[in-house]
């Protein structure tokens, strides 16, 4: 990739033009598998070929470049045909995507190898040794004189046996390890070196180590010959330790903590700042000593932490950055322990200190949750997720919310490794957690593919934190497949947006929400009422990415009489889905599209003044700024303000406009006027509420001060 900071997940551009045609397709089928996809037979000699320069990560214009001049389509078009192919375009979910579908072709293919990318190895982390063959112990010798032998050497044996049976008793068996117990009977007096593999170590061995089996071609020599020679003792191999604290990594270039936090990219490195320093806050992403102190809090004893926290009472520090993140996110990062958790909490019960534990979502729709590293919590993770279930209204909303990519702080939190048993009680803290189960990310990505991902991404850095992911997904699977819902998903918000109108035969209409015959019209405002009043998610993505909110905006309908729908129409709908009074439905004003375009890019750009107005009005001056300059990435790769971006529609009708008076088309005329005169006052709209042409990076995300 052409990104500064490529993801070393990614394979090369060798690997990837090292596919062949059978592996092209197979990545076909696995985004595919119904083989239902549009524009499936589009240029069908030249599709192994394309799937290869889409997982070298080359850009839509380079694409076009390098397949001119056999094919003269422009890069739009090869745009849209792999949105037709289930390929995502999102920069981020490209990434993501092309590291799964190499890692599946390249395992399903063993007799056309691919070299796989070099592992990585984290710092601190021994690498994983591989295990190394045994000697076959020699036959025992055939005794001159079978019938007579040593009394006292017999019975040194026989203890040494015994010893021997104990010490192996008290070895934990790997739970993925195979192995025949009837090989180890009463009589057996020689036992091969390859039953050493049902004894299992992290660092030594895996589930793939051979199998002892009754079936051995070794063949024991003990009911023909009574001498039996001693075992020498191998040493056990050592235990594994425990990993080693990793100092926190600030991705200054991408805002990112750890790899989780968003933070507004100041090209700045933060991860060595000292708190006790007390350095000037950064003037880009507004980072503190506050945060500092945080970030680093697991490498400090937990009365130093304590009186650090006091220590900075005393000084006017910011406790929240510019992208709205508190104290308590940069806690959550760090991996800490729940002592330390307890602490900041009795510091922020102090008249000076009420702001850092704040719970709010950031200007990327990260609440602490969403954040959460649960490897230092153990058990206690239960107790913290009770904790913050009542503190916002309605109580479980911290545990619902979604940021901007669509994801809960359930997803955020399954994408981490969790002991088996710790599961089915996280899961039982969590409100609706079925229907969160079932629920997808703007990609389309279900729990189970996110988990999938994580895990791919963690194999190479620890196995044993793959396997624990693999076991989540196993019980996860196992819990879906068994629910009394069902997997269909249920008819809502999303397919009202999209023109359904129920089931209507001879003058009867039933409502596909609550089944009832002829309770209401099957008109869009009716069916948007009934969906609200049963409890419908209002900000739920389907299966392309869209959320209710985004769909109600780009997507046509309608009316009985096969008119479109006017502007005001759409607005009376957006309104009964995101009502004024209610505040907690506000994170559905953040959600991207799967474009990554925002909520107030797709009104502002379709001319819905009205829609803007209201949808502007909803939010915070604060973050009102921010929604009106947010940048919208291009299949060119350039970006573009939602102002750049309605400037340049008002240029293009204008095009038409002109083009119009060769036909005289006195409807077509008063449609284009009308749209042009919307899309200026949206363009006014934005001016008012701050939107530049250009916006710097810390007026795109800044929410706080």
């Amino acid at each position: 990739m052409a990104s500064a900071s490529k993801n070393p997940l990614l394979p090369t551009k060798d690997q990837c033009f090292a596919l062949t045609d059978e592996q092209c397709r197979q990545i076909q089928d696995v985004l595919d598998p119904d083989g239902t996809r549009p524009q499936k037979s589009w240029e069908l000699q030249y599709q192994p070929e394309l799937i290869r320069l889409y997982m070298t990560g080359m850009s839509f214009p380079q694409i076009e470049s390098t397949m001119t001049p056999r094919l003269t389509w422009s890069y739009k078009t090869y745009s849209n045909r792999f949105r037709d192919w289930c390929f995502p375009l999102n920069p981020n979910q490209r990434d993501n995507k092309i590291i799964q579908l190499y890692a599946l072709v390249s395992e399903s293919s063993p007799a056309n190898p691919i070299a796989a990318p070099p592992p990585i190895q984290s710092r601190g982390v021994p690498p994983i040794r591989p295990r190394q063959p045994q000697p076959r112990q020699p036959l025992p010798p055939l005794p001159q004189n079978s019938t007579s032998f040593n009394p006292e050497f017999h019975q040194t044996y026989e203890q040494t046996q015994r010893n021997e049976r104990n010490r192996s008793a008290t070895i934990e068996f790997d739970r993925n390890s195979i192995s025949t117990i009837e090989t180890i009977a009463t009589n057996s007096t020689w036992v091969s070196s390859s039953a050493a593999s049902i004894f299992s170590h992290p660092d030594y061995a895996s589930h793939r180590d051979s199998i002892a089996t009754a079936n051995s071609s070794v063949v024991s020599l003990a009911s023909q010959y009574p001498y039996r020679q001693p075992k020498i003792e191998q040493p056990l191999p050592p235990l594994p330790q425990p990993k080693p604290y990793k100092p926190p990594r600030h991705e200054s270039h991408n805002g990112l903590w750890n790899g989780i936090l968003r933070v507004i990219p100041c090209g700045q490195d933060h991860s060595n700042l000292d708190a006790s320093d007390l350095f000037e806050r950064c003037s880009v992403c507004g980072f503190t000593p506050w945060h500092a102190l945080m970030v680093h809090a697991r490498s400090m004893e937990l009365e130093n932490f304590d009186k650090a926290m006091g220590k900075l009472s005393n000084f006017n520090f910011k406790k929240e950055d510019f992208a709205g993140n508190s104290p308590v996110h940069f806690l959550m990062v760090a991996g800490v322990e729940m002592d330390y958790f307890a602490r900041l909490v009795q510091h922020n019960d102090t008249p000076t200190n009420q702001k850092i534990l704040g719970t709010n979502q950031n200007a990327f729709g990260q609440n602490p949750l969403h954040v959460l590293n649960p490897r230092g919590f153990g058990e206690d993770l239960i107790p913290l997720l009770k904790w913050f279930k009542p503190r916002r209204t309605p109580p479980g909303l911290l545990l619902t919310q979604r940021d901007i990519y669509g994801q809960t702080p359930l997803h955020a939190l399954l994408q981490h490794p969790l002991p088996r048993n710790l599961y089915p009680k996280v899961l039982e803290v969590f409100p609706f957690f079925e229907h969160q189960l079932r629920s997808l990310d703007i990609a389309g990505r279900s729990t189970i593919q996110m988990m999938t991902d994580a895990s791919l991404r963690l194999r190479s850095e620890s196995e044993p934190d793959y396997l624990k992911i693999q076991d989540g997904i196993a019980d996860i699977k196992q819990l879906l497949a068994e629910s009394v819902e069902g997997g269909v998903p249920k008819y809502g918000f999303n397919d009202i947006a999209r023109g359904a109108r129920g089931e209507t035969w001879f003058g009867f209409f039933e409502c596909r929400i609550c089944n009832r015959t002829n309770a209401h019209s099957n008109s869009y405002i009716d069916q948007m009422k009934c969906a609200c009043a049963h409890g419908r998610d209002r900000n739920a993505p389907d299966d392309t990415g869209l959320t209710p909110a985004h769909a109600i905006v780009t997507k046509e309908r309608s009316n009985a009489n096969r008119g479109h729908e006017t502007a005001t129409q759409t607005e009376e709908l957006f309104r009964i889905l995101i009502p004024q009074a209610d505040v907690t439905l506000r994170e559905a004003l953040h959600v991207l599209d799967p474009e990554g375009n925002t909520l107030v890019h797709n009104i502002a750009t379709r001319g819905f003044d009205r829609l803007l107005k209201y949808v502007l009005e909803l939010e915070t001056p604060g973050r009102r700024v921010s929604m009106v300059n947010a940048c919208t990435k291009g299949a060119d790769g350039s970006e573009k303000s939602v102002y750049e971006a309605v400037v340049e529609k008002v240029r293009e009708l204008n095009e038409r406009i002109r083009i119009n008076r060769y036909t005289e088309d006195r409807r077509i005329k008063e449609f284009l006027v009308d749209t042009g005169n919307r899309l200026q006052r949206c363009k006014h709209l934005l001016v008012q509420a701050g939107a530049v042409v250009n916006p710097s990076i810390t007026k795109r995300w800044r929410i706080s001060g």
